[in-house]
């Protein structure tokens, strides 16, 4: 008859193998929960980081959209001011130095001496045009001529105003007048003297 103690280590001897099995795994399971802890954390630093550069990208580009947006609006405004404004100067000046003697005659102030000074801008491809005269008139009629010449839309840009002197007839003030406007060069690429058909007066 087998003894209890004999049964107790036959039965030992089956479940031990059993046991240490269990106790491995556990062993692994615990070591391995662990692991996958720490993997989720690294994963998770590295989808922050990730979901931070992607913020980072995203107001990158919403920066680099909006500078190309502004690049192209200042290109086809350049466009426009070229096809629509600055044209060449067989085209408009005429029509410039007939709005400069118009506004001095709505001023109410009196013109005379005109010259047309032209300089080429090469790099650019315009000509500036400038028309050098005198003006005489009350400081009122001078503001007045001023301010229609800073309005006009025909892009004349007032470049200088020098005091020349007056009369003894009365208040008025005598200036001499620097306005200049640009014009696109036209396919001989001249900048000529005096506009041919134009007085100086």
């Amino acid at each position: 008859m087998i003894s209890s103690h004999g049964a107790w280590r036959a039965r030992l001897r089956l479940w031990l193998p059993a046991l240490i099995l269990v106790a491995l795994n556990l062993a692994f399971l615990s070591t391995y929960r662990f692991l996958l802890a720490g993997q989720a954390q690294l994963q998770a630093g590295r989808i922050e980081r990730r979901q931070a550069r992607v913020e980072e990208l995203a107001a990158e580009r919403l920066r680099l959209e909006e500078t190309v947006t502004g690049a192209t609006r200042n290109r086809e405004r350049v466009d426009r001011l070229y096809k629509e404004w600055l044209t060449p100067e067989s085209q408009r000046l005429t029509t410039v130095i007939a709005e400069v003697k118009e506004l001095a005659q709505m001023a109410g102030v009196e013109y005379s001496s005109f010259s047309y000074p032209g300089q080429l801008l090469e790099e650019q491809g315009l000509i500036k045009r400038s028309l050098v005269f005198s003006v005489e008139g009350s400081y009122l009629e001078l503001r007045s001529f001023i301010n229609l010449l800073e309005v006009s839309d025909l892009f004349l840009i007032l470049e200088s105003i020098r005091l020349s002197g007056g009369t003894q007839e009365g208040p008025t003030v005598r200036v001499s007048m620097t306005v200049s406007t640009l014009f696109v060069l036209d396919e001989l690429g001249q900048v000529g003297g005096e506009p041919s058909g134009e007085s100086s007066g």
